[in-house]
């Protein structure tokens, strides 16, 4: 039964994560303690990912894949400026060092920076926007085997009403430019660049409702369109339409997360080419029950595709996961994924004997990862963790697996 409420109310995010001025005052107030003069100041670092990889760049098997010691420092410091109880500034700042011991393509400082404001006027609108940078060497999608680095630049805009019991709506929109590097490992020559630097422009309606003390339920919709930078991918323009609808959980609680569902209608504008109408989905369930904790998500949406002649696939990820505490200092955790990703054109393959076939190319993804947490201090702990990755495909050359060993820092024991 609970599966199939996740089925039936979970979506897509586009445009959930809004949170109300009164909301978000006190959340800055509550959780940045440390001051400096007039600004609030809230830091946290993050060890991730320190460990062994055996297939660094998701090689074949029989390509002898590269192996490697890795580690990722991803601080971060959140500065507020609250003047008065009407208008929040706030910068966001988190560059991030990513080590390889041999594989020195892979070393890279990646960064993210954000200055946003919200204003509130006549105790009621909230004029808000925020501008977002980010330069970052990572697996855009599941088409990624080897990371590129990726440069996106993003000016968002909202303008709401809010009503005294935190009942809000109103409009927001974005433009964003996104642009990759081109991978040139040997075997592995993929013009990025060529294929997916793109502008996207957006608009959205949103409304939120709140049916529980910090729980909304929130609908909107909205238009996009997506203009490709080159002239050679100039045939993957495209815009789609999208509705969505769901429920927002608190950040705190037994229960957190979103259940949402959604509806999108993507119109490539050369009339030949497949375009998607269908369900759509991004939802994520943590919720605690004695010692037990469990973790439920679902997503479900298309992405742009570098192969020849195809303008999107669309990918299904379902993803259960279980904790047990041991004891108030140990806790054993499991997580399974699964995943499937479909092209809607043929693709003409040269088979192993040296005949080509033409095929719809399908995907199928399997992730387990098992390990133990142990807590340092209150919610803080020290995780150890094994990752095992499978990709297999209809085309054989796609068929890889990898496996990773290492530890983390977790601020959710």
């Amino acid at each position: 039964m609970f599966f199939l409420l996740l089925f039936l109310i979970s979506i897509s995010s586009y445009g959930q994560s809004y949170q109300s001025f009164k909301f978000e005052l006190d959340q800055i107030v509550k959780k940045a303690k440390l001051r400096l003069g007039p600004f609030r100041i809230l830091p946290t670092i993050n060890f991730k990912n320190i460990g062994y990889d055996d297939n660094v760049y998701y090689q074949r098997e029989e390509d002898n894949p590269a192996s490697d010691f890795t580690g990722t420092v991803s601080p971060e410091i959140k500065l507020y400026f609250l003047f008065r109880n009407y208008l929040i500034f706030s910068f966001t700042e988190n560059p991030e060092c990513v080590y390889y011991f041999e594989q020195k393509r892979e070393r890279r400082w990646n960064n993210t920076l954000s200055p946003a404001f919200k204003f509130l006027f006549l105790n009621r609108f909230v004029i808000s926007g925020n501008y977002s940078y980010s330069n970052r060497r990572r697996r855009a999608s599941s088409e990624f085997d080897v990371r590129a680095n990726e440069k996106t630049r993003s000016y968002n805009g909202r303008f709401f009403y809010e009503t005294a019991r935190s009942t809000s709506f109103g409009f927001s929109g974005f433009i964003r430019k996104i642009s990759y590097e081109d991978i040139t490992l040997p075997g592995e020559e993929i013009y990025l660049s060529r294929a997916l630097n793109r502008k996207e422009k957006n608009g959205n309606f949103e409304f939120y409702y709140r049916v529980f003390s910090e729980s909304f339920f929130f609908i909107g919709g909205g238009y996009t369109e997506y203009k490709f930078e080159h002239v050679q991918s100039s045939w993957r323009d495209s815009s789609s339409y999208q509705v969505y609808s769901g429920i927002r959980f608190p950040l705190l609680g037994r229960v957190r997360g979103t259940l949402s569902l959604g509806y999108k209608k993507l119109i490539p504008i050369i009339e030949e080419k497949k375009g998607f109408t269908g369900f759509v989905g991004k939802s994520g369930l943590n919720f605690r029950l004695a010692r037990f904790g469990f973790r439920l998500n679902y997503n479900r949406d298309i992405h742009f595709s570098y192969w020849t002649n195809n303008v999107f696939y669309n990918e299904d990820r379902y993803g259960v996961g279980i904790s047990f505490y041991l004891t108030k200092f140990l806790r054993v955790d499991y997580n399974l994924s699964l995943g499937k990703a479909n092209y809607p054109e043929l693709i003409s393959l040269r088979m192993p004997d040296g005949s080509y076939e033409e095929i719809k190319m399908k995907n199928i993804y399997r992730t387990h990862a098992a390990g133990f947490v142990f807590r340092i201090i209150r919610n803080t702990g020290i995780g150890l963790m094994v990752n095992f990755w499978k990709r297999e495909s209809n085309y054989y050359w796609e068929n890889r697996e990898r496996m990773f060993f290492g530890g983390y820092i977790t601020y959710e024991f």
